[in-house]
């Protein structure tokens, strides 16, 4: 299965990045030219040992115990990967793929393959390695290694690229700390509010994102705007990702395409009540903030499965890894005060491959 996937990778990898029919196919449209006839198609041989021996050696890196990742932005366990092994590790295999490598003030790394026509926009592939807790080790992993092992299978197979090919392992895709989802793509992608916003930005335990990125080395400009890209930088984008739901398991399908994307919202909300002794408030005079806020995840459920869209989900969680954070949090005390975030988000649509 993972040769399968790959082989869709660098397909579209060699498609958008060739435009000499006679070798691949016609680069910019993605499809075969019909006025030319392909004589001869590579052998694409994937090293799907080793990948998966790659994919395993990243996931011991975690907070929590196998088989369950868990890989905090910035977290110590993310620090030491980071710095002593996963992308020091994901960096070497892109030096070894004869990529030249080099990384932003977020920690983007950017590992490319330069074309014939360096000059017009680059064809990328990629995903992140930061992982929610207690994960899967293939979530994001598989888009950055994946992406390096079709380099190397294009390589192998004697392809030259006209367009520069450009693998990137994206910093803090999940919003797990600071509650911000995609943070280095959407820098990337110039979102000048979010380069504003780091400037302030702070995780549950009161620590500045700014502060923990200049501690590993990070931000050394106090700037993040020098971390975007030129709109015309890229051509295309692709990417390799791991099922998260067990549809396509259950229809027995291999491979899916996206079709749509997701669109998340999320809510911080915050209760306030009058707290108490639990054994002598009676409960006619309560006015508890944790069954508040109880009470509002229930009807978050309840919307969700009423709203008449199969594929919209409804999460309540926190960044403490807890469903509901409560003060003062002991058995006998009536919480005064409670704190739960609200993400509402569509499923990716996925079709069979024909």
């Amino acid at each position: 299965m993972a040769s399968r996937f790959l082989l869709l990778t660098f397909i579209f990898i060699a498609t958008c990045a060739q435009e000499d029919v006679d070798e691949t196919m016609e680069a910019f449209s993605g499809y075969p030219d019909p006025s030319h006839e392909i004589h001869q198609i590579p052998s694409f041989t994937v090293d799907s040992l080793n990948l998966q021996k790659q994919i395993d050696e990243v996931a011991s890196f975690s907070d929590s115990p196998p088989p369950s990742v868990t890989r905090i932005l910035y977290s110590h366990n993310d620090v030491v990967a980071r710095r002593l092994s996963a992308s020091t590790f994901i960096k070497n295999l892109m030096g070894l793929a004869g990529l030249f490598v080099r990384e932003d003030a977020v920690g983007n790394i950017f590992g490319r393959w330069e074309g014939s026509e360096p000059d017009v926009p680059a064809v990328s592939t990629g995903s992140h390695i930061d992982a929610i807790p207690y994960s899967g080790k293939y979530d994001g992993v598989v888009g950055v290694l994946g992406a390096i092992e079709a380099i190397n299978v294009l390589k192998r197979s004697g392809f030259k690229p006209k367009r520069s090919l450009e693998v990137i392992m994206f910093t803090s895709e999940e919003p797990t700390r600071y509650g911000i989802s995609c943070l280095g793509s959407r820098l990337l992608a110039g979102s000048v509010s979010l380069a504003k916003a780091l400037m302030q930005t702070v995780d549950n335990a009161n620590i500045s994102f700014l502060d923990v990125a200049k501690s590993v080395g990070y931000a050394e400009n106090e700037e993040f705007s020098n971390v975007f890209l030129d709109e015309k930088s890229y051509s295309a984008f692709v990417e390799l990702h791991i099922e998260q739901g067990p549809i396509l398991e259950n229809q027995g399908i291999s491979i899916g395409i996206v079709t749509a994307i997701a669109a998340p919202a999320s809510i911080k909300v915050d209760f306030g009540g009058n707290g108490g002794h639990a054994g002598a408030v009676l409960m006619p005079q309560r006015n508890d903030a944790g069954l508040a806020a109880a009470e509002l995840a229930l009807a978050v459920e309840k919307h969700v499965l009423e709203s008449g869209s199969i594929d919209t989900v409804g999460t309540v969680g926190n960044p403490v890894f807890c469903i509901l954070e409560v003060h003062p949090g002991a058995i006998n005390s009536i919480p005064s005060k409670s704190h739960i975030e609200i993400g509402i988000s569509p499923k990716l649509f996925v079709k069979e491959m024909p």
